[in-house]
């Protein structure tokens, strides 16, 4: 079963995802079974990924990068002939699939991590994402959504049911990340994220911006696209760029709690770090998050794009209650948010794409492998 990964973008989500998923289909499959087409920009963002497993194309920018995508992965699909194309994202997914078109390509598992018809967009933007996501359905094998609430908006689209599977992010059990060096006996708040609209960075910005003497907000991430107004920096406001996802876990380590102030959400695999490290998660009541956070159990929700209602919650917090509820949110995220559970389900998935039996070892995946091994 030789497996290929194709992202426009390994920065934020994606980059965590494949980070999480990947090793483990390395250890289960091997690495001649194994590789992935990402930017060569953005290489340093897969860190737990061996080189071998890599191809990369250029990403300047995302208009001049997709054209690079197009020739890599008809490329890449020439010279390596994978069994199964598992596409990531909305512009992989698109250029991917419109391949499809053109010449023959293996089984194309699509996951949006986020539909792009979720965000807000002018109504006949919004209609031509939805016709466009609906035509190409019918060139995926199946369509992975990532949380109930990205497979409700699917089905809301005309996407048929039978094209689509729930199959919730996760992250290792456990992570080896001592705690950075952050001295602030203010409340340290921690944000990690693209900074663009979606992720509401703006929103958090203007509700701290007259707490200072309360807390302290740190903020992990930077712009994918270049331009847009500089981001305010006052006292009680630091930015470290982009991380490592070791370091982004030391991060999340030394905080006390993490804030998601998102307008538009598929999932949120930052909020499931969160817990793993029992931090409780302050998230926006939007799409995946309000699946994985119990408000007032694990954190706290708030409403979307509101500065003021956010202020006020984050004026009232009190150190002890966070605790807990980083506590009950460990909890919740070994019952429901390991990746293991996420590997399992996506390896069964693409058995049953290609109608083999599930690969339980390396053996299992090699081509002519025996039937009886399932």
């Amino acid at each position: 079963m030789k497996i290929l990964h194709v992202v426009e973008t390994a920065r934020g989500g994606c980059g965590s995802y494949l980070n999480e998923i990947l090793p483990q289909q390395l250890a289960l499959l091997g690495p001649a079974q194994l590789r992935c087409l990402a930017p060569r920009q953005h290489l340093n963002q897969l860190d737990r990924l061996p080189p071998e497993l890599l191809r990369d194309f250029d990403r300047p920018s995302r208009a001049r990068g997709l054209p690079q995508l197009a020739r890599a992965l008809r490329r890449t699909v020439r010279d390596w002939q994978p069994d199964l194309i598992h596409a990531h994202s909305t512009f992989a997914g698109a250029i991917t699939r419109t391949l499809s078109l053109l010449q023959p390509l293996p089984p194309i598992v699509y996951c949006p991590h986020g539909w792009v018809f979720d965000v807000p967009l002018p109504a006949p933007l919004g209609q031509f994402a939805r016709l466009t996501e609906r035509w190409l359905a019918g060139r995926s094998a199946r369509i992975v959504a990532i949380s109930q609430a990205e497979r409700q908006l699917a089905l809301e689209a005309g996407i048929p049911d039978e094209r689509l599977t729930v199959v919730r992010n996760g992250v290792a059990r456990d992570v080896d990340a001592a705690a950075a060096d952050w001295p602030d006996t203010r409340l340290r708040l921690l944000f990690v994220g693209r900074l663009d609209r979606q992720k509401g960075a703006d929103t958090l910005l203007e509700a701290v911006a007259p707490l200072q003497r309360s807390v302290c907000l740190r903020i992990v991430g930077e712009r994918v696209h270049a331009g847009g107004r500089p981001l305010p920096t006052p006292p009680h406001v630091s930015y470290t760029g982009w991380l490592t996802q070791a370091q982004v876990a030391a991060q999340i380590a030394a905080c006390d709690a993490v804030v998601m102030p998102s307008r538009w959400e598929g999932f949120g695999l930052v909020a499931v770090e969160a817990m793993r490290a029992a931090k409780p998660v302050l998230a926006s009541a939007v799409g995946g998050l309000q699946e994985i956070v119990l408000d007032r159990q694990t954190g706290q929700l708030f409403p979307p794009d509101q500065p003021l209602t956010l202020r006020r919650l984050l004026a009232g917090l009190d150190r002890e209650q966070l605790r807990q509820q980083g506590l009950a949110g460990r909890e919740r995220f070994l019952q429901h948010y390991t990746s293991q559970r996420t590997h399992e389900e996506l390896m069964r998935l693409y058995a049953e794409v290609l109608g083999r039996p599930l690969a339980r070892t390396a053996a299992d995946a090699l081509p002519g492998a025996p039937e009886g091994r399932a």
